[in-house]
């Protein structure tokens, strides 16, 4: 990948069911993902590098499913002044190369690259040389080779206390390893564990080790299972429909006849975009923020068309005004004109860019990699159908 300077994404299929993704950019590690409900958090990342508590996050959390398509957590962090950019940025870094070196244990499988698949676009990406990645794995591995046997799923091993201690044991810890203890119960996992204790889940592990060997705790397999982390799954877009959303637009685009009736049908694409949203959120339990279209669009500095300017409410283009507005502009001078004039395909691309951005920002949440690349065709396709 480095030598060569490919982009795109690392699919790898483990024979026990795991999956995971590393995204490359011109040959640098700018992310990585495990497709695991135990899988390593940036929550995890922050608050085992102690840059911020439980509470804070799970305040953060809360405003996330109030505005699921806002900010990113990270982001949210940092405008609260919870952490800098610069921890946001090592937090970040620290994720990738953590969940690469827990990739780097599976032994068998099988693996696809995906060229010029990429992460979020609104996803943060620091740049890993490849070669320290390596290391952090090989270096890994080897510390791995004396917990593989106590702990066999790594840090989603789930763990329970012994019901009776070893009847030679003399029960006597050091403080940090009586945390440790106190906390199996409650947390399960070494990275549930490591993250109540605000410690890195390796320096965990190795205090775990050797309980497990003096039977004081006992391995149980793993608490993971294929998907999201429960947390993440609700923002998460698993089950937007959008094939069955731009077939609807096309089937209308093609009964449009004039100018004005195919700027307002774009504008209602627009407000029916964000209703399934808003349906497919409520499913989850989440909420939309009602300013969150008008927030899309405002990142783009998209505020109207020509002189008129967007009426929106409660995340809709208010298409009355706007039908009026076109009728007023273009049926007049249009009627009967086979050529599109310039104004209107100035507005057509400003009203399509608008759409395209709420498709973007919805994109994003979709948690399916594959599932994007195929939905970014799908809407490319249909503006084709647009502008034709």
């Amino acid at each position: 990948m480095t030598l060569d300077n490919q982009s795109g994404a690392l699919h790898l299929h483990a024979e026990h069911g795991g999956v995971g993704i590393v995204y490359f950019d011109q040959g640098a590690i700018v992310g990585a993902q495990e497709r695991d409900r135990e899988a390593l958090t940036l929550g995890n990342v922050l608050q085992q590098l102690q840059f911020a508590s439980q509470q804070q996050m799970d305040y953060v959390f809360t405003m996330q499913t109030q505005d699921a398509l806002g900010k990113r957590i990270g982001e949210r962090l940092v405008e609260l002044n919870i952490i800098t950019p610069q921890q946001l940025e090592r937090a970040l870094r620290t994720q990738a190369l953590w969940t690469i070196r827990e990739l780097s244990l599976w032994q068998a499988g099988d693996y696809t690259f995906h060229k010029g698949e990429q992460m979020p676009l609104d996803a943060v990406a620091p740049r890993i040389e490849t070669t320290s990645a390596v290391m952090e794995a090989l270096r890994y591995q080897h510390e791995w080779n004396a917990l593989e046997h106590v702990l066999p799923a790594g840090m989603r091993t789930y763990l329970t206390m012994a019901n009776e201690p070893p009847i030679d044991h003399p029960l006597q810890f050091n403080p940090m390893a009586w945390r440790v203890i106190s906390r199996v119960n409650a947390q399960r996992t070494v990275r549930r564990i490591a993250t109540s204790l605000r410690m890195p889940e390796l320096e965990v592990a190795r205090m775990v080790g050797p309980l497990v060997r003096e039977g004081l705790l006992l391995p149980r397999g793993t608490a993971g299972a294929p998907g999201r982390p429960e947390a993440a799954a609700r923002i998460d877009l698993e089950r937007f429909d959008l094939f069955t959303l731009l077939i609807s637009m096309e089937q209308v685009w093609l009964k449009c006849k004039t100018e004005a009736d195919r700027l307002v049908a774009l504008a209602r694409f627009i407000n029916q975009t964000m209703d399934a949203l808003a349906e497919t959120y409520k499913a989850n339990d989440v909420a939309l923020s009602p300013d969150t279209l008008a927030t899309i669009l405002e990142r783009e500095g998209i505020y109207g068309v020509g002189d008129y300017r967007f009426v929106i409410e409660n995340n809709r283009i208010a298409l009355d005004e706007f039908t009026a507005y076109c009728r007023r502009t273009f049926d007049a001078s249009s009627r009967g004109e086979a050529a599109s004039s310039a104004r209107f395909v100035e507005y057509r691309d400003q009203l399509q860019h608008a759409l395209e951005m709420a498709f973007r920002a919805i994109n994003a949440r979709i948690s399916s990699p594959a599932e994007r690349v195929q939905n970014q065709e799908a809407w490319e396709a249909l503006f084709m159908a647009f502008s034709s």
